[in-house]
């Protein structure tokens, strides 16, 4: 399969000291744009989520069930960041592959399966305690899947005529029609359904849990219900608009993915260079929304950038209550 992409040559010019990629009429003005924007994303996307590892693993009152959901999901965005985004930005801005067939395919490796792994860590929600562990375990599993499927090139099988069209320098992602199924079926549609279903229930169990306490407690405990109550609310607000923003940026990759699939088009390059982007961005608004929607998250990136939890200890503060 390298060696048919090795012989192609339609629509390829060389550039970069002798890279044949595919032909590229982005000008100079548009290029700086692009990096002018996808600069930011990265850097927001490392920080933020490095920011939301330590204050999980800092801060004791964030060391809950919960947020072992959202450390997971922040190091899978973290890696995001670190792995995935800096050579898809190359890629994006001079429609080039720098690094080789053999780095593509695990760039590839890793581009789906973080991604996938953010998906399916979001979709945890629905699981009780005594599954989380195995569940969390089955997520991480991805990572020998996926590295199976590319570096054995499984994912190419019977592509043989669209790799033969490729420039020598190119990284496409390709996938056969039993692969692209099961990516989508099972990477995105069944953790969709399932992250509604469970917020549904989340939801009514609120409602409940509200009605229950607004008539039965009584004098000062209805305030420590009510302080108890809202601590939760708060959380599992911030996890449902965080998987709300999720499912919005990945409706694209999802509709495109399936039609493509079932109707055998093919979309547009540049049309896939913005979806794989949406997918990408998820990563960079994960920690962002954690600071606008959930105070414990908001007080405790302030005490790490004032630099306040070096001067005395504060893991076991209350993080609804800081003094600014």
């Amino acid at each position: 399969l390298n060696e048919s992409i090795r012989n192609s040559s339609l629509l390829c010019v060389e550039a970069f000291h002798n890279f044949h990629c595919t032909y590229n009429d982005v000008s100079e003005a548009e290029r700086a744009i692009l990096i002018a924007i996808i600069i930011p994303a990265i850097a927001i996307t490392i920080f933020g989520n490095l920011l939301t590892v330590v204050s999980i693993l800092y801060f004791r009152q964030l060391q809950t069930r919960t947020n072992v959901l959202t450390l997971f999901l922040a190091v899978a965005d973290l890696l995001v960041g670190l792995l995935i985004m800096p050579f898809s930005a190359m890629r994006s801005v001079y429609n080039c592959w720098f690094y080789g067939w053999t780095f593509c395919k695990i760039h590839s490796w890793f581009d789906y399966t973080l991604c996938t792994l953010s998906v399916l860590l979001l979709s945890c929600i629905s699981i009780t305690n005594r599954t989380c562990a195995l569940m969390l375990l089955f997520c991480w599993l991805c990572l020998p899947f996926y590295g199976l499927v590319f570096m054995l090139e499984w994912n190419l099988v019977g592509l043989e005529e669209e790799l033969a069209q490729i420039c020598p320098d190119d990284c496409p992602v390709l996938l056969n029609l039993p692969f692209a199924m099961a990516n989508t079926i099972f990477g995105c549609v069944v953790p969709m359904i399932l992250m509604t279903l469970a917020y549904g229930r989340i939801y009514q169990l609120a409602r409940q849990q509200a009605r229950k306490i607004t008539s039965t407690a009584m004098g000062s405990n209805v305030d420590s219900a009510r302080s108890s109550l809202r601590r939760e609310h708060s959380a599992t607000i911030t996890m449902g608009i965080i998987v709300g923003v999720f499912i919005s940026l990945w409706m694209p990759y999802f509709v495109v993915s399936t039609t493509e699939s079932i109707f055998g088009y093919q979309a547009s390059s540049l049309a896939w260079e913005f979806i794989n982007w949406f997918t990408y961005i998820n990563s960079t608004v994960n920690p962002i929304l954690f600071a606008a929607f959930n105070r414990p998250f908001r007080n405790a990136f302030y005490l790490i950038l004032s630099g306040r939890i070096f001067s005395s200890s504060y893991r076991g503060v209350d993080l609804f209550n800081v003094q600014h």
